[in-house]
């Protein structure tokens, strides 16, 4: 039936208008009734002038803007139609259809309907349309389509007028405190792109710039390159994180994976601000589809992050044995009693390893594996390994395992006031 419309451009209405028509004036020409012969031919009449009138060719000019292009969850994004009657007979009313499509659904998502008013020869129009962000993900606006319908809504034309546009709708980022992870001492280390230059440890000889301090310049190599060679010198000793997020559909529900890239999110910005350099591996992540897409930073890559029905926990920490080395390790992962043991035999690796495991409401107040978890606090304390003590946070317990320190929450914020408590609890 959707195939017959489409081809015949007519609505539901005007179908069924015009297959009732045939059918009267079938009856009435064979049965010599010709009332219903005139209804029908009546009938037929009226759709054949619905569909022509439809099919008049309008001059509209319609374009699209939208703003802004990234925002958090549940902040407001406006889209914009200006048109434009370019033509020299005024416009009926018609619709404007905006579709929404959000990455990974299919391609006959939600649509956006704008109601535009009649328009004089050379007239035109601005109207502003509220696009929802409810949900975190990255929406596809578009292509507009302008459908044209006749006053008895018989018959139906549609024209795409205005290619789509993205809009990245990121998590929520709650107010964390960054630990303090300390620097790994190595004088003698890697040299890599991250490092900050102009400390006490010694790299390599090259020529002078303008604008390097002459303090620098080592004189016995000046003397045989005949030209000013100096020192450079660089810090080998940057407090860094990697940050994980598990994205197995076995160790998250929908609601929870939600909860679990949102506190992903708060620890990579406050470790950001906080000056230390900080790396994000999403299990699953397609990087080549993200660069397609346009995506810029972590909050993007969060913003497109998705389950994976075909992950495992092996891959999950093939992903840790990549992390780099000497900084801190926070990984943020759902119920799975296997992944504490796990991490415990990468403590040496890191300068620390807290793992965070969103699990179901109910759930969090204990570990499954190693000792009961110590409740959660609102402030810093003096409890073991950062572990503070003080008034307990309902539905949060911090527990030590095998040299890595474990929270378990059943919300992105009750985990981050735990996480928060790590940083105000170490000495």
């Amino acid at each position: 039936m959707r195939r017959l419309r489409r081809s015949t451009g007519l609505t539901g209405t005007g179908l069924a208008v015009a297959l009732g028509s045939i059918v009267l004036l079938t009856a009435g020409t064979l049965g010599g009734y010709p009332t219903l012969g005139g209804l029908g031919a009546a009938g037929i009449a009226m759709v054949l002038a619905a569909a022509l009138l439809v099919r008049l060719p309008a001059q509209v000019r319609v374009t699209r803007t939208v703003a802004p292009h990234r925002v958090t969850v549940g902040d407001q994004v406006t889209g914009w139609l200006n048109v434009v009657n370019a033509g020299r007979l005024p416009t009926g009313r018609f619709e404007a259809v905006d579709g929404l499509t959000a990455l990974g659904t299919p391609a006959d998502g939600g649509e956006l309907r704008i109601a535009v008013p009649p328009l004089t020869p050379g007239g035109a129009i601005r109207l502003s349309y509220p696009v929802p962000t409810a949900d975190r993900g990255v929406l596809r606006l578009g292509p507009v389509r302008l459908h044209r319908r006749d006053p008895l809504r018989l018959a139906l034309r549609t024209q795409t007028l205005a290619a789509p546009e993205q809009i990245w709708v990121r998590p929520r980022v709650h107010p964390i405190r960054p630990l303090p992870i300390g620097p790994v001492l190595d004088f003698e280390g890697r040299l890599t792109d991250r490092v900050l230059r102009g400390s006490m440890a010694f790299a390599a000889l090259r020529e002078y710039r303008p604008g390097d301090d002459p303090r620098q310049i080592h004189w016995r190599s000046t003397a045989r390159a005949g030209e000013l060679i100096v020192q450079d010198r660089v810090d080998t000793t940057e407090p860094s994180a990697a940050v994980l997020l598990d994205t197995r559909a076995t160790v998250f529900g929908a609601e929870l994976f939600e909860e679990a890239v949102e506190l992903t999110a708060s620890v990579v910005v406050s470790t950001s601000r906080s000056g230390q350099s900080v790396s994000l591996a999403v299990l699953g992540e397609d990087g080549a589809d993200l660069a397609r897409l346009g995506a810029r930073g972590p909050l993007d890559r969060l913003a497109a992050a998705g389950r994976t029905d075909d992950r495992d926990l092996t891959e999950l920490l093939a992903m840790v044995a990549r992390a780099p080395a000497g900084g801190g390790l926070v990984v943020v992962s759902g119920a799975d009693p296997a992944l504490a043991p796990a991490l415990a035999g990468q403590t040496r690796r890191f300068g620390g390893i807290v793992l965070v495991q969103l699990v179901a409401d109910g759930s969090a107040a204990h570990s499954p594996n190693g000792p009961r978890g110590v409740p959660a606090q609102a402030g810093p304390g003096n409890g073991p390994r950062g572990v503070p003590a003080g008034e307990p946070t309902t539905g949060t317990s911090v527990s030590v395992q095998g040299g890595l320190v474990v929270i378990r929450a059943d919300r992105a914020r009750s985990a981050a006031t735990a996480y928060s408590g790590l940083a105000g609890g170490r000495r």
